[in-house]
């Protein structure tokens, strides 16, 4: 093993702040469940440090979003600018700190906003700033490594100044949120797209629209492209040209493509199209290029294939898209910042993207990471970047994962602590899906029994229930439950109460957090829907699906909304809690895990299909009577 390194500038002379000034200013609590912890990190190695300065205003920022996406608000749509830079005390301590423990301001970078500062440094040194030892630890599932330490101090008079600093505690990565297998590569063979009597077997584009009332795509309005960020997952042009082919519906041309971001990482190209197994891009694009032609897919290439289960990747996706993140003082210059050091061969060492990335209005993720292997500040911190998002007019749109109400893996949580336990009878909610800034969304099946692959009376009309599923030789669950890190926020409180007092299991804190954030906000089918992979057609399910799907849906609103004159519509939530007669509401089915039944489908908002699937003509009614 050899382990990479980034440096940036000469390291100087250090001359430490003395460790018996340090307070412990985060811990990880629990063992370090699915990783292993290997041995010291050797001395040398460089690690790209990045301290998270506190910001200004980010209640003012809150207050701003629940103003603007407040439909009857006289500025709702409207996108307010303010600044969350941390306070010039903030920065001016935090520098002096690190300038009187030995670190060059010559060495030193920082944001435009001055929401970060970043240098680089060896394990030694990082030992002694932050009164830690750095360790190699290794995943039980992936056989990733990670470098990490257990606990980091700093001083006292710093600690109130300072969000977190990376990499330190953190370990656990990103993931698709579905589970690895849930698609059958050799689905039977339907030539008629026209054709709804196969929709059981096969979620064809006609299917979809006579589910859910979606028109054909008519507008292509200029920045509508809907994002799909993906991490060290690749699309492979033939597939999507085959799919083209095969199952669009007005045919989208073969050479048809989407524009492609690369940020910090490889080219989307066939060359690394996706191994067996890894099919999320595939599924994603070719879902969304089904419903909003002639809208185009913007596929935001994120990381490389070295570094796959990588812990700070969404941190680099948001650097990308926020122009004042990564500028040096002075010189403007992008610098090397993979979010941790890989120890592997052949990972990412080139400049990172730095701002400019350009903007959709929309963005579909089928990844995420379970909330309780997160340090809180870490989590934090993110969800205030996604609020930024959503003020910035960007409705973002995650799944909501294929487990129930446990997490990848069928992971859950320890009772007692709340950290990451094979064994744990906790439900684990997933990050950043359990952010309030972020719309989580289910999926379905249309009326099936476990292991069924027909509609209960073998047509579209025959309704949908929570997916409680087996066929593809796993069982599989809508991911869905309350956050132990974020409250519930006011827009769901009378809907996600109501369902608390007549539709909850008493299943007691122990079990789960009944005043969290609550998850899942609506839903969407996620079962045999045809893709093709490495040259061959399939059929896939989980909420892989759904997430593009009710993206897509969004993106054609959002063309009516401009086309009307009107601007894209921004945080959705509010919308959805207060206009449920949008959705078909979903009263039957469970999302079983961690040792339960899990929670129950109910009428109203509940924890496994939110307010239930989009109804297009009572969703456009709404949205193009707003401002």
């Amino acid at each position: 093993m050899r382990v990479l390194t980034w440096l940036l500038c000469s390291l100087g002379v250090f001359a430490t702040t003395p460790p018996s000034t340090h307070t412990v200013h985060e811990k990880r609590d629990g063992p370090a469940d699915a990783w292993t912890k290997q041995s010291r990190a050797q001395k040398d190695v460089i690690l790209p440090i990045r301290v998270a300065l506190k910001q200004q205003n980010l209640d003012n920022g809150e207050r701003f979003l629940l103003d603007i996406s407040d439909p009857d608000s006289p500025n709702f749509a409207e996108k307010i600018a303010n600044t969350f830079a941390p306070s010039k005390e903030s920065t001016d301590i935090t520098l002096e700190w690190l300038q009187v423990s030995g670190i060059n301001i010559k060495r030193i970078s920082y944001s435009a906003g001055r929401n970060w500062i970043e240098f680089s440094a060896t394990i030694a040194e990082a030992e002694r700033l932050f009164d830690a030892r750095y360790y190699i630890f290794k995943n039980t599932f992936s056989g990733d490594f990670r470098i990490a330490c257990d606990e980091y101090g700093l001083p006292q008079h710093v600690r109130e100044h300072v969000d977190f600093v990376m990499p330190t505690i953190q370990l656990d990565g990103l993931r698709p949120v579905g589970q690895f297998g849930l698609f059958k590569s050799s689905p039977p063979s339907y030539t008629d797209l026209n054709d709804l009597s196969h929709c059981k077997n096969m979620m064809t584009i006609n299917c979809l629209r006579a589910l859910y009332g979606i028109p054909t795509g008519k507008y292509n309005h200029t920045g509508n492209q809907l994002g799909i960020p993906q991490w060290w997952d690749y699309l492979s042009a033939a597939d999507l040209k085959q799919f083209h082919q095969r199952f669009t519906d007005p045919k989208i041309p073969p050479d048809v493509f989407p524009e492609v971001i690369n940020i910090g990482g490889e080219d989307a190209n066939d060359t690394a199209a996706p191994t067996a197994g890894r099919s999320e891009s595939a599924l994603d694009v070719q879902t969304a290029y089904s419903i909003i032609w002639p809208q185009q897919v913007r596929l935001y290439q994120v990381g490389d294939s070295a570094s796959m289960d990588q812990t700070g990747s969404f941190n680099v996706f948001l650097d990308a898209l926020d122009a004042s993140y990564c500028t040096y003082q002075g010189g403007n210059q992008p610098y090397t910042d993979p979010s941790y050091p890989s120890p592997k061969d052949g990972g990412y060492v080139g400049p990172l993207q730095c701002g400019g990335a350009p903007m959709s209005n929309v963005l579909s993720i089928s990844y995420g990471l379970v909330e309780g292997g997160l340090p809180r500040f870490y989590q934090e911190r993110q969800c205030h970047e996604w609020m930024k998002l959503a003020l910035q007019g960007v409705s973002v749109i995650f799944a909501s994962g294929d487990n129930g109400v446990a997490n990848r893996q069928d992971v859950c949580l320890d009772a007692e602590h709340g950290h990451v336990d094979a064994e744990g009878t906790r439900f684990a909610p997933s990050f950043p899906q359990s952010c309030p800034y972020a719309s989580g969304f289910s999926y379905l099946i249309l009326v099936t029994v476990v292991g069924g692959t027909t509609l209960r009376d073998g047509s579209i009309s025959g309704g949908e229930k929570a997916v409680a599923d087996s066929m593809y030789g796993m069982s599989y669950y809508s991911g869905g439950g309350f956050s132990d890190v974020f409250a519930r926020p006011p827009w769901q409180a009378s809907a996600v109460s109501k369902y608390l007092s007549e539709h909850a299991p008493a299943y007691g804190k122990s079990v789960f957090n009944s005043s969290g954030r609550a998850y899942p906000d609506v839903a969407a089918i996620g079962l045999n829907m045809p893709i093709v992979l490495q040259g061959n057609d399939a059929t896939e399910g989980g909420t892989s699906v759904a997430a593009p799907i009710f993206a897509s849906i969004i993106t054609l609103l959002n063309e009516e909304r401009l086309e009307a004159g009107k601007k894209p519509i921004g945080f959705l939530n509010p919308i959805i809690y207060k206009y449920p007669d949008m959705f078909n509401d979903i009263t039957e089915g469970k999302n079983p895990g961690c040792g339960t039944e899990g929670f129950a489908a109910s009428t109203g908002w509940d924890a496994v299909t939110g307010h239930g699937t989009p109804r297009y003509e009572k969703m456009r009614e709404v949205f193009l009577r707003l401002g």
